[in-house]
């Protein structure tokens, strides 16, 4: 399965890739947010990372956009955040959240409750 993760923060794309390959997943990374919902929308992820804080369009636009564009909304997105925010991830309409930081336990448990 394909997994887009969307970070500003390299450390956390180098960690998520380490992670999603140990696993067997093939992740696509990108720092852009922009261009997160094209990237989406061309590579058919089976899951979505976003991080919430990033500059500019942050991670609940890019989740907006994602859930209302009919070609991506069907795509579950795990949302990385503090604690704090992981209700309002929920009620935004994310499948999932990730506790930061990222570690292969949280990446394992996220990804085994979306399927």
């Amino acid at each position: 399965m394909r997994v887009l993760v969307v970070n500003d923060d390299q450390n956390v794309l180098d960690v998520a890739e380490r992670l999603l390959i140990g696993d067997g997943y093939v992740p696509i990374l990108t720092g852009t947010p922009q261009s997160a919902l094209q990237i989406a929308r061309s590579m058919r992820p089976g899951a979505i990372f976003l991080d919430v804080l990033m500059p500019g369009f942050d991670g609940w636009d890019l989740l907006a956009a994602l859930k209302s564009d009919p070609e991506t909304s069907g795509i579950p997105v795990l949302m990385i955040c503090m604690l704090g925010e992981c209700r309002k991830a929920l009620d935004a309409g994310a499948e999932g959240v990730i506790a930061k930081p990222l570690d292969a336990q949280r990446v394992r448990a996220a990804m085994a409750r979306i399927g």
